[in-house]
């Protein structure tokens, strides 16, 4: 039985991952078609490119689910249109064990695309859009690996994150006299903007005198222009662009400042549970793979895949967005369209056993 774990596992896993990367590199070639009618200024074709580059993780992460119930239908469609399938089942190999092998294929993939969603595509996300933002705009602001800087007047802020309806963390604001002097540093917690200015929470403010320095804390300090409010929804990170990490913390300070956390509880919840849709997606695919595609052809096997990727997708996006409408459990809402496609592929699968 390892023998044939290892070669149902390598089946779905090559199949899986070559219809990820095309798909991927599909989505990335798109966006960089896109880009090319926003070239102006310092924003050229090696920029566009470079943005698509740092693009391509979080569009992979997002074609996750849908790429590996292609890939599955495919894959082991293959086996079974080359009766292959119908050889195991013939030497006493049970539905039950050939999915439960397909299954473990699964762990593999679910372990890749937490590590992309997790790990490389928050950071690559932030750095796309700082740099195409920062590049095309004509504000005096810059991009590095501590996150967004900016200039005005004798003024440097240094920002962390930004995070959307305009609220920017990680604050820290340098200032100079005529002579370039440092003569005070601002460092906030956070920051909202209204009313045309920028509100700092939780501030220190140092003083810098020739031989002498002083300090002082507020709760809240206003500001003048920090950064360009037009440019924050280009460059804010969306919750579903966040690791679960940063939206766990994120959430603990909108709470402790008794702000609405809805959106981003949601989000949280849906980055524990996207993982998991690697196994869902295939407990879908089995019953077909055993029913009425088993001897259909690759594009009847892509049509089909599409279609039931589409409709995941779409029911969890309705599901999830309508929960946090209504007021519904973030926890119910980013789990249940999982459960439902769960429940379906469970019950069908059991049809064809």
């Amino acid at each position: 039985m390892k023998i044939i774990d290892r070669y149902i596992r390598r089946t779905v896993v090559a199949g899986s991952l070559l219809v990820w990367l095309i798909l991927t590199l599909l989505s990335g070639f798109f966006v960089f078609i896109d880009q090319l009618e926003d070239l102006s200024g310092n924003y050229t074709v090696i920029k566009a490119i470079e943005y698509m580059v740092f693009i391509l993780p979080g569009k992979a992460y997002v074609l996750f689910h849908t790429s590996i119930l292609l890939g599955t239908l495919l894959s082991m469609g293959h086996l079974a249109s080359s009766s292959e399938l119908v050889i195991l089942r013939a030497a006493g190999v049970s539905v039950a064990r050939i999915t439960w092998s397909v299954m473990k294929a699964g762990l593999i993939l679910m372990l890749a695309g937490l590590f992309i969603g997790e790990v490389l595509a928050p950071s690559a996300e932030q750095y796309a859009q700082e740099l195409r933002i920062t590049t095309q705009s004509a504000s005096k602001s810059i991009r590095s690996g501590q996150g967004l800087w900016s200039k005005n007047k004798q003024n440097f802020a240094q920002i962390g994150r930004v995070y959307p309806d305009a609220r920017l963390t990680g604050i820290t604001i340098y200032s100079f006299d005529k002579k370039y002097h440092l003569s005070s540093m601002i460092k906030a917690t956070s920051a909202s903007y209204s009313k045309d200015k920028w509100n700092l929470n939780d501030v220190t403010r140092t003083a810098f005198k020739s031989s002498s320095f002083s300090q002082k804390h507020f709760d809240t300090l206003e500001w003048g222009m920090l950064v360009q409010p037009e440019m924050l929804d280009s460059i804010s990170v969306k919750p579903m662009d966040m690791s679960m990490l940063s939206l766990f913390r994120y959430v603990q300070y909108l709470e402790d400042n008794q702000l609405d956390s809805s959106r981003y509880e949601l989000a949280f919840w849906m980055k524990v549970v996207k993982p998991f849709s690697a196994l869902i997606m295939l407990l879908i695919a089995m019953p077909f793979v055993f029913g009425s595609l088993r001897s259909s052809s690759t594009g009847l096997r892509l049509l089909v895949g599409i279609l039931l990727g589409l409709g995941f997708h779409m029911l969890n996006e309705a599901l999830n967005y309508i929960g946090v409408g209504y007021g519904f459990n973030p926890v119910i809402s980013a789990f249940l369209p999982s459960i439902l496609f769960a429940v379906g592929g469970f019950l069908a699968l059991r049809k064809v056993i």
